[in-house]
């Protein structure tokens, strides 16, 4: 008897163990769609803040370090040089790059292909690299349709429940930089409404709101099956240079190693979840 019960409590030791090591990676690549202006349907709604407090940033340590070797390596869109730089530096770039300097917000449009560095560990969630991503005939295909591509990236994680599993923030394309006397109206198609807000009395100094083309949240978490809850802001620039945005917010279980679309008038989305090592 107590053998029996010996052996049933290293089975459930042995499958909660292998539960907790089922590690698996995701490719995502997210492409603008064309405009569609016969869309009149006026969905304008106001949205919360997309956010969660089990969230996680990938992408801004992997562009830092793209846009620190560009300041190095000579480009002015990243660096910070004094005159007095130049005269008492033998390597005025190199002296000019340095942690002062917000990396990302010096991008005016965002790498579609972080330059991750290849790995094969399974020890926290992590970037995959430019050669381990396999879209390749999907990319092809988008630019024989003329559809442009945000980004292009993907990662590996361990399957956890919703509550352990973190939020992954993605952001790409270009810089936008807000009216300040304008606010945005959340929108779930292409027509959307901006509200002008009152003149201030007194002049303030104040820097515009800067917000990327796409930003947002994709969480994957594993209840028997995968489950994939995205939400996105899609931000574009008007002809009278105000900034209208969409909200995309999907939610959809899926199986792994199938290639799944998502679908938004301003936006396309690509996705498979493969299994790793197991």
């Amino acid at each position: 008897m107590l053998l029996k019960k010996s052996l049933i409590v290293l089975c459930c030791l042995f499958s909660s163990t292998a539960f907790a090591e089922r590690w698996f990676e995701v490719e995502v690549l997210v492409f603008k769609q064309r405009p569609a202006p016969y869309l009149q349907e006026d969905f304008t709604l106001k949205h919360d803040t997309i956010e969660d407090k089990n969230s996680l940033d990938l992408l801004s340590p992997v562009y830092k370090n793209q846009a620190m070797d560009a300041c190095i390596n000579g480009d002015p869109r990243f660096q910070k040089r004094t005159f007095a730089d130049t005269l008492v530096n033998s390597n005025p770039q190199s002296a000019a790059c340095n942690d002062s300097i917000d990396y990302v917000k010096s991008y005016d449009v965002l790498p579609v292909i972080p330059q991750a560095p290849a790995q094969e560990t399974m020890e926290q969630t992590y970037l995959l690299a430019p050669e381990q991503l396999q879209f390749e005939s999907q990319r092809q295909a988008l630019d024989r349709k003329g559809l442009t591509p945000l980004l292009h990236t993907g990662w590996r994680f361990e399957g956890a429940s919703k509550s352990r599993s973190p939020s992954i923030h993605l952001f790409a394309g270009s810089q936008l930089k807000n009216n300040m006397n304008t606010t945005i109206s959340y929108a779930d198609s292409d027509f959307i409404s901006l509200i002008n807000t009152p003149e201030p009395l007194f002049d303030e100094v104040q820097s515009p709101e800067m917000k990327w083309e796409l930003d947002g949240l994709f969480k994957i978490h594993l209840r028997h099956y995968l489950f994939i809850n995205a939400h996105f802001d899609i931000n574009e620039r008007r002809n009278n240079g105000d900034l209208e945005s969409a909200r995309f917010s999907q939610f959809r279980r899926v199986f792994s190693e199938d290639i799944h679309y998502f679908d938004h008038p301003r936006m396309g989305m690509i996705v498979q979840i493969r299994k790793f090592k197991h």
